[in-house]
């Protein structure tokens, strides 16, 4: 019981982790994505855990886990960077200590160098969304990769038959449905982030989801 107790303190201490995201908060969050009506924004996007687990182990020496929002033709895509710093600029030139970069294709990872991606999301969708207060427009969400290895591990304990990561996009706004939770979201007020929802299978070929986690660990 004691252990169990530490290993849940240990996880409560993790920033992007740390907290269930309410439902009534996540379906707000995604209705103010939706009502920005700019053309091109992916809603959702599934992740593959086998093939996301693999990649994870092949990049175990790097220490983060960095997720850029990318623009692939038309519309707004995901590219992922494991890397052994958390900056905001992309290192990549094929030396052992720069960034190893993939994008979300098809529920799926596939290693491509998305930087000019990156710069059409700038230039393109990421120029029509509004502005963060402080005049933050982010492209970047990062984590250390023990962070995303304690709550897949959690996840496997809670849903043994977890299969898939479902990414929710939203916006934040301010809002008082979750008075412990309302400074933070008002300070990301209109900042883009996502959620992520568990997958696991269950009888008769249906599955279940788990709660949304906030994901809003956002920089710079």
């Amino acid at each position: 019981m004691e252990l169990e107790k530490l290993k849940q303190e240990k996880i409560d201490q993790i920033d992007f982790f740390k907290k269930i995201i309410k439902k009534k908060i996540e379906e707000l969050f995604i209705a103010n994505y939706k009502s920005l009506g700019i053309e091109g924004l992916t809603e959702t996007f599934l992740l593959d855990l086998e093939k996301f687990e693999k990649v994870l182990s092949e990049n175990n020496k790097k220490s983060f886990c960095k997720f850029y929002l990318i623009q692939k033709g038309d519309s707004l895509n995901l590219g992922l960077s494991f890397s052994d710093n958390e900056e905001c600029d992309i290192k990549a030139k094929n030396l052992a200590d720069d960034d190893v970069l993939y994008i979300l294709e098809n529920n799926h990872i596939t290693p491509k160098d998305f930087t000019a991606m990156k710069k059409g999301f700038v230039n393109g969708i990421g120029a029509k969304l509004p502005t963060h207060r402080d005049n933050k427009k982010d492209t970047l969400i990062s984590y250390s990769l023990e962070e995303i290895n304690l709550y897949l591990e959690e996840m496997r304990e809670k849903y043994p038959t977890i299969s898939a990561l479902k990414f929710n996009m939203f916006q934040y706004s301010p809002t008082n449905l979750d008075h412990e939770l309302s400074a933070r979201f008002t300070e990301r007020d209109k900042r883009i982030a996502f959620c992520v929802h568990a997958l696991f299978d269950k009888k008769k070929d249906l599955y279940g989801e788990s709660e949304g986690y906030d994901l809003g660990n956002l920089k710079p």
